[in-house]
């Protein structure tokens, strides 16, 4: 796993191709800050192929610009709608694939996972978690959308739960 200076810097991604959100944190000792998040919306006019094709290189560019060692990414939730579950495991393929090349490590988490580390509750409403992300990573005045309140939430989630373990196994 890369690091500079000890400092980690984890992108959350909240999987989707007409919405995906991204956000990235920095842990620096006992410091964890929000560097960036967004939400990359999709027009719905443009072919789905087409839509796979800007999120991958705007997620590409986004890599490069902060240069992560680690990506966590929520596991497909299941919907009602199978042509959108569909989609969503197609973009958690484009996405994963830009990590695995990146040199990423991945790591993937359950909405109950996220819910229960940053909420302690696996049922947690969007309300709920939007003001334990708060705590955890105090946000700007800026609004911020719910999907990049999730991706902070999976990003945190890794930190809370995977960078410590890494953090003891490295020599």
């Amino acid at each position: 796993m890369r690091r500079h200076n000890g400092n980690i810097k984890i992108i959350g991604i909240d999987p989707g191709y007409d919405r995906l959100g991204i956000a990235l944190i920095e842990k620096s000792g006992n410091e964890t800050s929000l560097l960036f998040s967004t939400c990359i919306v999709t027009k719905k006019t443009n072919s789905f192929f087409d839509r796979l094709h800007m999120l991958g290189q705007e997620l590409e560019s986004i890599i490069d610009i902060w240069k992560p060692s680690v990506l966590a990414i929520e596991n497909l939730f299941i919907t009602k709608n199978q042509k959108t579950a569909s989609r969503v495991s197609e973009a958690r393929g484009m996405i994963l694939y830009v990590a695995k090349t990146k040199g990423l490590s991945i790591f993937e988490y359950t909405p109950l996972e996220i819910k229960s580390t940053v909420a302690g509750y696996g049922k947690a409403s969007k309300n709920q978690m939007a003001t334990m992300v708060n705590h955890s990573i105090k946000l700007s005045k800026v609004k911020h959308l719910d999907d990049e309140i999730d991706a902070i939430a999976i990003a945190l989630t890794c930190l809370y739960r995977d960078i410590p373990i890494l953090s003891t196994t490295e020599t």
